[in-house]
Order: C-alpha cells, then structure tokens, then sequence
C-alpha cells in the first residue's frame, strides 16, 4: 500500500483545489481529523476543500492517524478512513514513511499529501466532486464553510479539567488539586476566550527541628476578544483577575486593549509570520503582605511591544521574539526579554539545534518587605528578587546508516524490558 500510494503521489504531484466558491455547506465533505501529534492547524490551512468538525458523530470520514517508530528512527504514520453517514462502509488505509532526517514542515507536507489522496475517493462521490480538479499547484480557494445557522453551538467549544493527587513518603507528604474551565469561539471574524483555573498545592515535611508546611494558591480568570481587521491586522481587548502566593498578590486586575499587525498574510501562519502587538493596561494591584515599596495596594498603567519572527521551512525552523513591558507612571521599571530557537538541517542527518531566553528584569514592584525564611527560599513559595534570568542549550544531532526506513517492529516498544533499571 505504501509502495502504490508513494507511485501515485509521484506521478500526478497531487493537488486539489476548489473551482467554484459558492458552493452548498451541506456538499462538503465533512471530516473528523483523529491525528493526535499532528498539526492539525497545518491541515485546516492547506487542506480547504472539506468542513472539518469537532465529533466524528457530524462527520462523513472520520479519518484516523496513528504512528510507529520505524527502524531507521524515522516514523511510519497510518492514515485510517473511516466512512460514516452515506459513506458507511467506504474505507481505505494509506500508509506515509519519514526519515529522522525529514524536518517538521517536510514531515507534515508529506503527511498532508498522503491526506489529500485519501479523500479523493470521497470527494468522487459527492456533488463538490464536478468542482474540484486534480492537476499543479494552484490558487486556493475555500467553498462554501459551515455556519452558525448550521451549528446549534454557534461554534462555541467548552472544556473543563479536574484533577487532584497525593503523594508521600516517610518525612514528605503532598497533594493538589487543580481544576479549569474555558470557552472558546473561532471565527474568520472574530476570536473569542474565556477561562478560569485554579490550583491548590500542599507539601509538608519533616525536619529535625518540626514539621514546615509549603502552601501554594493560584487562581485566574482571563478573557479576550479579538476581532480580524484585513489580512493583516487583528484589534483585541482583554482582561484578567489573578490571585497569586508566589508573586505576593492578594488580587490583581488587569484590562488592555491590543493591536496586531502581521507583515504576513495570516493565511500563511503555519509557514510564517511576522507580527508586531502593542497593548496598553491598567493595572490594579491588591497585595498579601507589604512590598518593599510599602505599598499594600495600588494602581499602575503600563504598555508592552512584543516583536516576533517564526519560520517552518524545509531547511528548519526558526524563531526570535523581542518583548518590552514597562510601567508608565515610573518609567524606571520596566523588563526586557529576547528569546530565540533554531532547529537548522546542515546537511543531510546533521541537524544543529540552539533556544534560548534571557531577560532584563527591573519591575518586582510586588516583593514582599519582610525576607524569607530559609525554608521559604528551599521551597520556592514566593519569587526572589532578581535582575535578569537566563536559559540556554545547545546541541547537534547526527544521523547515519541504513537509508531504508520501511521496517517497523513493535516488540517491547515502550518498556524498559528489564534492559536498564526503571529505578
């Protein structure tokens, strides 16, 4: 199978692309994409001639994607199709193979080509089928979407998280409980969010002199909406409330507006982007104990600039983001961050690989007056003061033998086999 469909996409360079735009939302093929690591974004962007849906229930082809470490180190994905609705019964498996070798963006265009010629027996049977041609890369263009009037939740996605744990041992003993909830609403027009978390750690232990108990709580809510402006450019407003230990904050407030402007087509945001934001805030501050500037509360506006750069090439990835936050009312504080990744193929199996941040940091208006406790310091209860940060690594990876990649073995895949020692 892997052969033949390696063949086909060979042969016809395969592309699909939608002739006409005014199409019936109820032609179009609906999807239910199952792909776990994949990038699901990558696929919604360069695939545009299906109706992609969250529950394989709405679906015509739940399409199922699974992987396996080959031999070679690279990975064999199997692309499932499923029929569903009319197409009960209509189901097919195709295989894609990658090298270690491969980058990111060579994985998911050879993955996403594999997806297009699966869909095409589906495609056939359905009256988008006279609008759709096989042939070069071309313009794309998106029939006619799903909308609200088709969608009894009017797009909108809720998720909610619950979670706790205990541990111990003899002179420890811990537990946490965390939970979460958010709503969220995609639109070409509008981007809408809403969410609250909340997380309650307890650690106690036993020293020589007594027992010392950790407590941690933290708690927000946030919320945005941003609103498409051309190709280029997106308006938002945002809030949040926060209540913090670590940072000494009893509650704090904040509301900003923000503007973007991407020098891309945000279309091309799996590929590339070059964003510029600024946003403006108000800033009220509610604190546990008294800071180090003998306030115990207090109202700040501050603005920030966060310039970003990302590529996903064939050569690599890369990315830069320079960000600038500083407080109007006291200009002296302020903090300055850069942070930067490379993922860069040399040649080929030789891939040189550098992130890194660091950061000037000169706004912890929030510090506690009194100091802490050695015990405090050990446990990380509250921030230190500090006036900058810094992460760096480096590395390479090198890869060679066997250029055959087909071969996959599954035999005591995930264990340690009693190889090495597990503790």
């Amino acid at each position: 199978m892997g052969a033949r469909v390696a063949i086909i996409s060979l042969c016809l360079t395969t592309v699909l692309s939608a002739q006409a735009t005014q199409s019936d939302p109820a032609d179009t093929l609906r999807v239910f994409l199952d792909c776990g690591r994949c990038d699901d974004e990558y696929f919604r962007t360069e695939i545009t001639f299906v109706n992609y849906v969250r529950d394989r229930r709405d679906a015509d082809v739940h399409v199922l994607v699974t992987t396996e470490g080959s031999g070679g180190g690279g990975r064999v994905f199997t692309l499932s199709f499923i029929g569903l609705e009319s197409f009960d019964g209509v189901d097919d498996v195709l295989e894609y193979v990658s090298t270690q070798t491969d980058t990111d963006d060579e994985e998911r265009a050879g993955l996403a080509q594999i997806f297009r010629l699966g869909l095409l027996r589906y495609i056939a049977r359905t009256p988008l089928a006279g609008q759709v041609a096989i042939g070069q890369a071309g313009a794309r263009q998106r029939p006619a979407m799903a909308t609200s009037a088709d969608d009894p939740w009017n797009f909108w996605v809720y998720r909610t998280r619950v979670r706790a744990s205990v541990s111990g041992e003899e002179s420890r003993t811990s537990q946490s409980y965390s939970g979460s909830f958010s709503a969220n609403r995609t639109t070409d027009a509008w981007k809408l969010r809403f969410g609250v978390n909340a997380n309650y750690n307890e650690t106690e232990f036993q020293l020589t002199d007594g027992a010392f108990t950790n407590i941690s709580r933290n708690y927000a809510a946030d919320g945005r909406v941003i609103k498409t402006v051309g190709d280029h450019m997106g308006l938002a407003v945002g809030g949040s409330l926060v209540r913090s230990t670590f940072r000494n904050q009893d509650l704090s407030g904040r509301l900003a507006p923000a503007v973007q402007y991407n020098f891309f087509s945000y279309d091309e945001s799996t590929r590339r982007e070059f964003t510029v934001t600024y946003a403006v805030g108000v800033n009220a501050f509610s604190y546990e104990e008294e800071t180090l500037f003998g306030a115990l509360s207090e109202l700040r506006l501050d603005h920030n600039v966060n310039v970003s750069l990302d590529y996903n090439e064939p050569w690599g990835e890369a990315g830069v983001t320079v960000e600038f936050a500083q407080f109007l009312d006291d200009p002296s504080k302020h903090r300055a961050m850069v942070f930067g990744d490379l993922d860069l193929r040399i040649a080929r199996g030789l891939f040189f690989n550098i992130n890194g941040r660091t950061s000037l940091i000169r706004d912890q208006i929030y510090l506690p007056k009194e100091n802490l406790s050695n015990e405090e310091i050990l446990v990380q209860r509250r921030q230190l003061a500090t006036d900058y940060d810094f992460r760096f690594s480096v590395g390479l990876t090198l890869t060679f033998g066997s250029i055959y990649n087909n071969v996959v073995n599954s035999r005591f895949a995930g264990s340690s086999g009693g190889f090495v020692r597990s503790f």
